[in-house]
């Protein structure tokens, strides 16, 4: 599903900063939003859903935007990845700033104030993810927000050509279930050009840990159908010990067992979100590892507050 806004929709003469704060508070993150055109607000704002990503291309005059602490802590956890076309962006949160030019890209945290500025006439992809899909990939995400990525080398480069190709794909009038499938790798190209970063890695040790954890995530996502996968299962399979394995866990806050039922949820809600007319809740839990599809419906609308049958039936509707 495609929209379109622009300063001029929706608002009266003298009132589309207000108007142009609102499209953007609404698209994005909700924020406090200054122009620095004189007076002059123009822009123009697309928006494409690619759930479970969203993207957007915003094109605008200046803007200094803050998110206050009372923006936060309102919704779901999201990410923002920008990435600037025409003009550098300078971003701060975490007591971290970044300037980011064209051929880069920086992440920002829903749940965390920041402030954000772009100088005069502005263009940028901007990538809205939830927290919890590029969780289920890398972990806590927070470590990779407010650092400037390159575009230009390595995976960074794949994500960056992939995402051109994408925004191409989005003005052909593609089925909601391929837009899907296109946001679903975007976030896993995402997630390893993060994984690239050099603080990513902080020490030997956990290079080592990290080699670790890549394996056994790869294991997982492999056997992710299987509903016997269990920590002993895992341990056999990447040739650790059991105990070893719960260690490894042990600095992430989660445990191993909520680990593997966070990722099964998600690769079902991805699976939901792009699903043809032939497929059921049913098939979808069993492809997740659930084999009773009513614990399956119970923890689903725990996690995403809602039945995967609702999100069923929204995703054939698009």
């Amino acid at each position: 599903m495609h929209k379109r806004y622009t300063t001029t929709d929706g608002a009266q003469r003298n009132q589309e900063a207000d108007y142009w704060r609102e499209v953007i508070s609404e698209a994005l993150f909700n924020l406090q939003v200054a122009f620095n055109d004189d007076g002059a607000v123009r822009g123009q704002l697309d928006q494409w859903d690619l759930a479970p990503a969203s993207l957007s291309l915003l094109v605008s005059g200046g803007l200094d935007c803050k998110r206050l602490r009372q923006h936060c802590d309102k919704e779901e956890r999201q990410l923002l990845l920008t990435v600037p076309v025409q003009g550098d962006v300078e971003f701060s949160q975490l007591g971290r700033t970044t300037r980011c030019a064209p051929g880069q890209f920086v992440l920002e945290l829903s749940e965390e104030p920041y402030e954000f500025g772009c100088g005069q006439d502005s263009t940028m992809w901007v990538l809205k993810v939830p927290v919890s899909a590029v969780k289920a990939r890398i972990g806590e995400p927070r470590r990779f927000c407010a650092r400037q990525y390159d575009g230009s080398q390595g995976v960074g480069r794949l994500f960056h050509d992939y995402l051109q190709l994408v925004t191409q794909h989005c003005e052909l009038g593609h089925s909601h279930q391929l837009l899907s499938m296109m946001g679903t790798h975007l976030i896993d190209l995402l997630s390893l050009s993060l994984q690239q970063h050099p603080d990513a890695l902080q020490s030997e040790q956990s290079a080592v840990r990290d080699a670790h954890l890549v394996r056994i995530e790869a294991y997982v996502r492999r056997h992710l159908s299987d509903p016997e996968l269990s920590p002993g299962t895992i341990a056999e399979g990447c040739g650790i010990s059991p105990r070893y394995l719960h260690l490894l866990f042990k600095d992430t806050g989660e445990p191993v067992s909520q680990w593997i039922r966070g990722l099964r949820l998600q690769f079902a809600h991805e699976a939901l979100n792009r699903a043809d007319r032939s497929t059921s809740v049913a098939q979808i839990a069993y492809a997740a590892g659930f084999g009773d599809h009513a614990k399956f419906t119970h923890a689903f609308s725990r996690k995403f507050g809602h039945a995967p049958s609702e999100l069923l039936r929204a995703a054939r509707a698009k």
